[in-house]
């Protein structure tokens, strides 16, 4: 099921580098004035992260990185999240495992957590919000996340999956839930996600 959702997630990711890497595409915005003003030295909050060598992200200092003018991630969800918090949102702290980032024209960092009835993936990325809305807004719902701008997003080409996509001083943070194998075929996949990302949201800082 995880390696299911990674594809899927992968699928996602591309779709989104397609719709921004031609300049001629109408759903492109320019790097809006909020990302333009703020730098990772701003944003990066002075706090404790877990060290395990096998979670921590790559650097975001490569040629293609640097060309594009995007802030960098500050918030990575593998090591800011403590364990208190995934097991207070239904995940087991012990299942927390790196995804595949992606550092390039524009960058997500990703993690994985799991529990017997669902698979949680956490995206933190500098796609811009205007693009985020270009793609998914059609089947997305607006809504608040602790105050913070987000969207319930149903996509209709993933199965048994939910996910809520919340706003970030440099983009936003995806948090996708995927039913497993053991959950009941009855089971809504987006049945207590505003609790799931309200309990993750305030891990981002205020400043981020």
């Amino acid at each position: 099921m995880r390696k299911a959702l990674i594809a899927l997630l992968a699928a996602a990711i591309t779709s989104i580098a397609a719709s921004c890497s031609t300049n001629n595409d109408p759903a492109q915005p320019a790097v809006n004035s909020d990302q333009a003003s703020t730098s990772p030295s701003a944003t990066q909050s002075a706090r404790s992260t877990l060290t395990n060598p096998k979670l921590q992200p790559p650097s975001q200092d490569n040629k293609y990185a640097a060309s594009t003018g995007r802030p960098k991630i500050v918030f990575d969800p593998c090591t800011w999240i403590s364990e208190e918090t995934i097991q207070k949102a239904g995940f087991d702290g012990a299942s927390r495992e790196r995804g595949k980032d992606l550092v390039a024209e524009y960058s997500f960092f990703i993690c994985h957590f799991s529990s017997q009835l669902r698979d949680l993936s956490l995206l933190s990325g500098n796609a811009t919000w205007a693009e985020d809305l270009a793609k998914v807004g059609s089947y997305s719902e607006p809504i608040t996340v602790s105050g913070r701008e987000a969207l319930l997003v149903r996509d209709p080409q993933v199965h048994r999956g939910c996910q809520i996509d919340v706003r970030t001083k440099v983009g936003f943070v995806q948090m996708a839930v995927h039913l497993t194998d053991r959950a009941p075929q009855t089971l809504n996949p987006c049945d207590g996600i505003t609790d799931i990302a309200s309990t993750i949201e305030p891990e981002i800082g205020k400043d981020n």
